[in-house]
């Protein structure tokens, strides 16, 4: 398996040749922003529904206090939105009795309440595009909601306006309701699709009737969209990659990744029937620390296709505790239980499997304009988290297992010499007899890429 790598990464700043080490990116880090893509849809009775709805502004609200304290050029960001908090977990009864009015006043509202039937009623998988257009329909309300309370309890006086921009949006709100009746659901999800891009045209236009201002922005045209974009992660824990290939022939390929010919390709010993790599990863903790130890690592193929796996948001939410899952998500205030909730309860061991079974997908699919990438990864994730701080993303890999160096066109001597220099060296430490170095060249009789020897460490 090989692994591209600039200078700066290392043997630069990074020091990763020296270090053995290879680095978990964050999907946010990677080259194509599909990465890591479901196709979350949300299907469910009025119980989880409202559910949600109160997840909403419960995170709205948070968002809102929180810009009170701000600057007009701060902003709020999706690290702000709360995702995991409950009414159950809140500090005070005050907080609480704030809250619980704040949602009376926004369920009362008889708009909202003939928009709960219609979304129940609806046949159709909802997925992000739709979902975002409800949202943003239902956000003045929400806001409303949060300032009159707000009002009311002394938070902000009567004569103060907020900078609430008009939900243009609004008069679109009457084709609504009967408007899946009419049409089947591939006519349906296009119809949203085009919803979503006219509201996300207008949210561009409102930014820049807003553009002094980045906390208004944030608050009353950013936030429906932060939300979805943070609340995903309530159903799987992060994952971080790192990236391989099965060949270094590609010229393209060492144009982007290999610096412009500038990098250097790390060649891996691997099992060619099932790629494995050991890494020294965290394998358990102690009351010193975080126990590291050597452990198998699968390198598994990427597939390249249009489909993006499809994932129901409301019976995977994975991230949660069993009491806060059905105190927050599952039960309404009777202590009735969503029919979203009949897996989770009462087959737990079938739905772990399922839910688990799930998991890579998302992280082994790219777009097929990717495919001569021919990409293998490493998937990297922990159910506490235990990767968040970018250090603890750096593996180790044994100096045994790094069969060879290929350095590009156009790798600078002074690098080549280093890495010489180094490789060299370890060799010595490890009492290793061989290592051998290549740099590609290109074959006139072939007209293709190769890699010639250029030495071998006696």
């Amino acid at each position: 398996m090989y692994r591209f790598r600039s200078i700066e990464h290392l043997i630069g700043k990074y020091q990763e040749l020296e270090k053995q080490q290879i680095y978990f990116a964050a999907l946010d880090e990677l080259n194509d922003p599909m990465e890591g893509t479901r196709r979350y849809f949300w299907k469910g009775d009025k119980i989880i529904w409202i559910n949600l709805l109160k997840h909403y502004l419960l995170c709205l609200e948070h968002a809102v206090l929180i810009s009170r304290l701000l600057d007009d050029n701060k902003t709020i960001s999706k690290k702000d939105i709360p995702i995991y908090k409950s009414i159950e977990n809140l500090p005070t009864e005050i907080y609480k009795e704030r809250i619980l009015k704040i949602y009376n006043q926004f369920f009362a509202d008889s708009f909202v309440q003939a928009y709960i039937q219609f979304i129940t009623e609806n046949p159709n998988k909802i997925y992000t595009e739709e979902i975002y257009v409800h949202l943003k329909i239902l956000s003045g309300i929400a806001l409303n909601s949060i300032f009159k309370i707000d009002i009311e309890s002394g938070y902000l006086p009567s004569g103060e306006k907020e900078h609430l921009k008009v939900m243009r949006q609004r008069n679109i709100d009457s084709t609504f309701p009967n408007v899946w009746k009419d049409m089947d659901e591939s006519q349906y999800i296009q119809y949203m699709e085009l919803l979503h891009d006219v509201l996300k045209t207008w949210d561009s236009k409102l930014l820049q009737e807003v553009k002094d201002s980045p906390k208004i922005q944030s608050i009353y045209i950013e936030f429906p969209q932060m939300y979805l974009d943070s609340i995903v992660e309530l159903t799987y824990p992060k994952a971080y990659v790192a990236c391989f290939m099965d060949n270094c022939l590609n010229s393209s390929i060492w144009g982007t990744y290999g610096a412009n010919h500038t990098g250097v390709c790390l060649k891996f010993k691997t099992d060619e029937n099932i790629p494995l790599l050991k890494l020294k990863a965290i394998t358990g903790y102690s009351s010193q620390g975080n126990i590291y130890k050597y452990k198998d690592f699968s390198l598994q193929q990427i597939e390249y296709c249009a489909n993006f796996e499809e994932l129901d948001f409301f019976r995977n939410l994975g991230r949660l505790p069993i009491q806060q899952l059905r105190e927050q998500w599952y039960q309404n205030d009777d202590s009735e239980l969503s029919i979203c909730a009949e897996k989770v309860f009462l087959h737990e061991a079938e739905w772990r499997s399922q839910y688990w079974s799930n998991y890579n997908g998302a992280y082994l699919k790219k777009l097929p304009a990717w495919s001569h990438e021919r990409e293998y990864r490493i998937i990297l994730s922990s159910v506490l988290d235990s990767y968040e701080d970018p250090k603890d993303r750096l593996l180790e890999y044994r100096f045994e297992d790094l069969e060879a160096i290929i350095f590009g066109m156009k790798t600078p001597k002074e690098a080549r010499i280093k890495i010489i220099d180094i490789i060299q060296r370890k060799c010595k430490e490890f009492g290793r007899n061989q290592f051998d170095f290549y740099e590609m060249a290109y074959s006139n009789s072939k007209n293709e890429l190769y890699y010639r020897k250029l030495l071998s460490t006696n």
